[in-house]
């Protein structure tokens, strides 16, 4: 994501070195984050980056947390705050939206962000967290939570499948799961 994607009007110098990190991510991994590459993509000095992230494994961090962020906040504009059985039904069809249309790049930054998360335990956290306040809002949602939850985990495990490269899907297999969950989440109340 860059600052034009995902923020526009929002510039700082904080945000400019995430955007290039994220963009480093996407394109080349996380083994290849460093400071040096970062504060060349964004056009400052290393001691400019450095005044933000003292170290690599800081601008990691950070970049993960802005994710999830933005992710929650995302999903939160889209999906209001209240998780009655109709807005159940809202959230799951973004959800299935987001799990089989995401675009490349950021399908890029996540897949390499999940990786780093097995050799930077510190990084799962975040994402857990945000798991964990999906599910729980999920399972306020009146007598239709639990088929909620197992549409939301199974769209879930789609994505994560994916994005671990687990197990690519054909594009008929995509359009079956597609087509079956979609019925499945129109069926709701």
């Amino acid at each position: 994501m860059t600052v034009s994607d995902s923020r526009p009007g929002r510039s700082s110098s904080r945000d400019k070195l995430l955007d290039a990190a994220a963009d480093l991510v996407a394109q080349y991994g996380v083994q290849n984050l460093t400071i040096d590459a970062v504060a060349a993509a964004a056009g400052v000095t290393k001691g400019g980056l450095i005044y933000h992230f003292k170290t690599r494994e800081d601008l990691l961090t950070a970049l993960v947390e802005r994710m999830v962020k933005d992710l929650d906040v995302h999903a939160r504009s889209r999906n209001g705050a209240h998780s009655t059985d109709s807005s159940l039904k809202t959230q799951l069809c973004h959800l299935l939206n987001d799990t089989f249309d995401m675009p490349d790049k950021r399908r890029r930054l996540l897949t390499n962000l999940l990786a780093a998360a097995s050799s930077h335990p510190h990084l799962i956290a975040p994402i857990q967290a945000l798991y964990a306040r999906s599910y729980e809002e999920a399972s306020h949602g009146g007598p239709h939570a639990g088929l909620a939850m197992v549409l939301a985990a199974a769209l879930d495990g789609i994505a994560l499948l994916e994005l671990l490269n687990l197990h690519r899907f054909t594009p008929q297999q995509r359009r079956a799961l597609r087509e079956t969950l979609e019925r499945s989440i129109s069926d709701l109340p």
